[in-house]
């Protein structure tokens, strides 16, 4: 683990209650969640959700299957989850190392891979294809920015290292995926990219 990495990890877990807190103030996004559930029309479809933080939306997923998993590389992070969804299941993981199990149905990552630079996240994208079955549906959420960059901001939490994508970057990364939709979308002076990709069906 890189040291920009490790600062970035240090500080969620260092102030893992605080931002659980800020997390908790941001709206649960349950029409992104309904909309994907209804893309994938499956009872109790298999989901993991990429850096789900203390659980805030893992409350919503877990109401529309009993077949979760939600990882983060916060172990502090994945204390609170714990704590908040006790019918869900967490793992405390590095999404860039992780093992990912097969034939899922689903998978978010709201705001979670805004820390792994374009060599790593083509990587996680491959393994996310690979891990979908026919038909399963991939929703991220990115910083945005119209070229790719890397920024090392400090706030009242601690550090962090941020990547930023346009959306001609996620798009080349997901090109084993049908793009069913994207936009930019401005949340507290910052503006986010929202995708939604679908693996292809077999014919």
């Amino acid at each position: 683990m890189d040291e920009k990495k490790r600062q970035t990890v240090n500080t969620y877990n260092r102030n893992a209650e605080a931002l659980a807190n800020k997390f908790d103030d941001l709206p649960v996004r349950l029409s992104d969640i309904d909309e994907t559930f209804d893309l994938v029309k499956k009872k109790n479809p298999k989901v993991l959700e990429i850096g789900c933080g203390n659980g805030r939306d893992a409350v919503e997923i877990c109401k529309r299957t009993n077949d979760y998993l939600g990882v983060d590389i916060s172990e502090k992070l994945i204390r609170l989850a714990r704590k908040k969804v006790p019918q869900g299941k967490f793992e405390v993981a590095d999404i860039e190392t992780f093992a990912f199990p097969p034939n899922l149905n689903i998978i978010f990552a709201f705001a979670s891979l805004i820390h792994s630079p374009k060599e790593a996240l083509s990587r996680t994208f491959d393994e996310i294809h690979d891990a979908l079955d026919s038909g399963g549906v991939f929703r991220l959420s990115m910083k945005w920015n119209d070229r790719y960059s890397e920024v090392t901001k400090e706030d009242e939490f601690g550090i962090r290292t941020y990547f930023f994508y346009s959306l001609e970057d996620i798009k080349e990364l997901g090109r084993g995926f049908v793009t069913i939709k994207n936009e930019l979308l401005e949340l507290r002076g910052q503006t986010w990219l929202e995708v939604l990709f679908q693996k292809p069906t077999k014919a």
